[in-house]
């Protein structure tokens, strides 16, 4: 019997209500997370421009340029300033990067990085998305899957990585998205799940090579399944699903790095240089300057424990805790039941790669930030506590005033996110003396990229808004990220040869900060001076604010001097050192001088300074000199050890482009002790 059309409208009307019930109850628990991530999405639009450009983006851009030409017209697998870097670190997310600005059509510096950091936001975020699907998996209870987004979105350091950070952050995010795939695999457990697990944890080994944890973890699970496996047709299926993993991981790690394509026994070397990276960076903890391989077994959980907040640290340690306990009294649940061995795989994520790490002397630098993917399985350790914490409670009033007090801790993170903006990335918690001015940076790195730079350039074109300024900073990528009006009115020292009228001091070095006179603009972060700009010419300043520096530079060159040659006299008075030149020469303000010390005592020197006796750094005169009555005058501070000896001199290049120095050494072994400079 034909369907007349009022039939036809009720079952289409009926099916379109049960349809919609069906989405509803199926998205009604999804939406609270929907709603965060589309407030952070949007908030991050807003603010994207406010971070500066980072250390490492040009290279790791170059990277993904590279590995696309390759690609798409057989391209060499060098860049201008990438020879060979592609071997060690993949391009799985920076080639998506190059091919958007190439879909887009995007050839301005500033529109290329601000959709990078777009991007790398986003990406930022679906990790938090996976965050709470895992959390709510973990503990079946919403308000603690959107306690778990919430956690990893807040935590203040990340969030500032996630826009500028285009190596440590994506793998964060997608190490949360393979322990998803790897929970979501062993629930299914088919071999178009682990296939799919696969692909993930192959990205994943691409982006970093700490993501062969998870490489190993999943066919040492299914070994572990295979073993208890009763009869032939389940060995049979186990077997398939954990080939159908492997296969899957290893061609996905193949089919993302162009470099293994003509040689892929070259992945050896690649996971050891990246795990013995031979850059060595120097970086500042716990009041000492550390490097590789000289890094104290303590220096990863230190990291953590100071720049992680506190709320997190403890109920992850009440996670941990909860999952020893049950696995301890519940053994043969431990090695069977799929949801207490996920659990298990987070605590293992979250021990073994730093015991790696010790156990290998692995190269670690600026802070923890090659281990923030530990962030993740932190998080979900973390949740984990939370609800055993709530489970063991049996009074509701107990309930609720631990749920008030997680909420109170989620409240403190987001005000640090919103006090710090947009310097985030310095964030450090009470652990730390916060409260002594300029105490925190003599103790460890705080913003150690160079995206407060941004900021000093800005400053500097809002004063003098019709002038066209020559100014030095250590990374000249800063101004990339400003529009292209405000580049033309910047002159990068030494590119014209012209004199340095500029200088912006960051966070590094961490030597001491010029004196206060001629600073046009300082930033501090908990007291601590993080960001200076400053006139080199000191005609740039106003009198009153200039004649201190004048004085005490002529007060200091007035006497008998250390050390004189043709080029600059080098007095001293008590602990400070001045250069003041014959003639103040353009070049003079943009190259590099050279302080060296040998001290009386080995002991004085720091750890990575001691097997080669000295302690010395070469500066640029326009971060510690200032310009005035035709001449250069630039003052450092000695140690406050004995000092034996002095090098002094400049480095310059030669006509080939070569770095060359000039040096004198000056014995000061008769002299006694300097006395404290006030």
């Amino acid at each position: 019997m034909p369907l007349r059309a009022p039939r036809l409208r009720s079952l289409l009307l009926r099916r379109w209500r049960s349809a919609a019930d069906f989405v509803a109850s199926r998205s009604a628990p999804a939406a609270p997370a929907v709603v965060v991530l589309a407030t952070f999405a949007a908030v991050g639009a807003t603010v994207l421009d406010d971070y500066g450009v980072s250390l490492d983006e040009s290279l790791q851009r170059d990277m993904g340029v590279v590995a696309v030409d390759h690609v798409l017209s057989g391209g060499p697998l060098t860049g201008p300033s990438n020879q060979g870097h592609n071997r060690y670190y993949g391009v799985s997310f920076e080639a998506p990067l190059v091919l958007a600005e190439r879909l887009l059509g995007l050839t301005d510096s500033r529109a290329i990085l601000l959709l990078r950091h777009l991007l790398t936001h986003l990406f930022f975020l679906a990790g938090g998305l996976f965050c709470w699907l895992l959390a709510l998996r973990l503990c079946a209870d919403r308000r603690l899957a959107l306690f778990a987004l919430l956690l990893y979105l807040l935590h203040p350091r990340l969030y500032a990585h996630s826009f500028f950070n285009p190596k440590d952050i994506p793998f964060l995010a997608m190490f949360m998205i393979a322990l998803w795939l790897v929970e979501r695999a062993f629930r299914r457990d088919t071999a178009a799940a682990f296939a799919l697990c696969g692909v993930g944890v192959g990205v994943l080994v691409d982006l970093r090579v700490m993501g062969v944890a998870l490489f190993a973890a999943v066919p040492g699970l299914r070994a572990l399944d295979l073993l208890q496996a009763q009869g032939g047709a389940g060995r049979r299926r186990l077997l398939a699903t954990g080939a159908a993993f492997v296969l899957a991981a290893a061609g996905t790690r193949y089919a993302v790095a162009p470099w293994l394509w003509s040689d892929p026994l070259a992945i050896v070397d690649a996971f050891a240089t990246q795990a013995w990276h031979p850059t060595l960076v120097t970086t500042l903890f716990q009041g000492e300057e550390v490097r590789w391989p000289f890094i104290p077994p303590h220096y990863l959980p230190a990291w953590m424990a100071v720049t992680t907040p506190p709320a997190t640290l403890l109920l992850a340690l009440a996670g941990a805790a909860a999952v020893v306990w049950r696995g301890a009294s519940r053994p043969r649940d431990a090695l069977r039941n799929t949801g207490l061995r996920f659990e298990w795989l987070l605590l293992a994520c979250l021990t073994l790669p730093p015991a790696a790490v010790v156990a290998l002397q692995a190269n670690l630098y600026d802070g923890w930030r090659q281990m923030y993917f530990l962030y993740a399985p932190l998080c979900l350790l973390a949740v984990c506590g939370l609800h055993g914490l709530l489970a063991a409670m049996r009074r509701p009033w107990l309930r609720r005033a631990t749920g008030v007090l997680a909420a109170a801790a989620l409240a403190s993170m987001a005000v640090d996110v919103v006090r710090l903006h947009p310097h985030q990335a310095a964030y450090f918690n009470f652990l730390v003396d916060r409260s002594t001015p300029e105490r925190l940076r003599t103790q460890y790195e705080m913003l150690y990229w160079g995206t407060e730079r941004q900021e000093g350039l800005e400053v500097l074109l809002a004063r003098y808004p019709e002038e066209t300024l020559s100014v030095d900073a250590v990374v000249n990528d800063s101004w990339d990220i400003l529009p292209a009006a405000a580049r033309e009115r910047i002159v990068r020292a030494g590119d014209t040869g012209r004199a340095v009228d500029f200088f912006i001091s960051t966070a590094r070095p961490r030597a001491p900060f010029p004196p206060s006179s001629g600073r046009l603009h300082t930033r501090r972060i908990y007291g601590n001076t993080v960001l200076t700009v400053r006139a080199v010419d000191l005609s740039r300043v106003d009198e009153a604010a200039a004649a201190p520096a004048r004085a005490a530079y002529r007060a200091a060159a007035a006497g008998e001097p250390l050390f004189r040659s043709a080029a600059f006299d080098l007095h001293r008075d008590g602990r400070t050192l001045t250069w003041v030149s014959a003639a103040c020469r353009p070049e003079d303000t943009w190259q590099e001088f050279l302080l060296e010390v040998v001290p009386v005592d080995p002991e004085d020197l720091p750890m990575i300074r001691r097997e080669r006796g000295w302690l010395g750094r070469a500066f640029q005169f326009g971060q510690f000199g200032v310009r005035f009555d035709g001449r250069c005058l630039a003052r450092r501070f000695l140690p406050d050890f004995p000092v034996r000896a002095l090098r002094v001199g400049r480095w310059w290049r030669d006509e080939a482009g070569e770095r060359r120095r000039e040096a004198t050494t000056i014995d000061l072994s008769a002299g006694a002790t300097p006395p404290v400079h006030p």
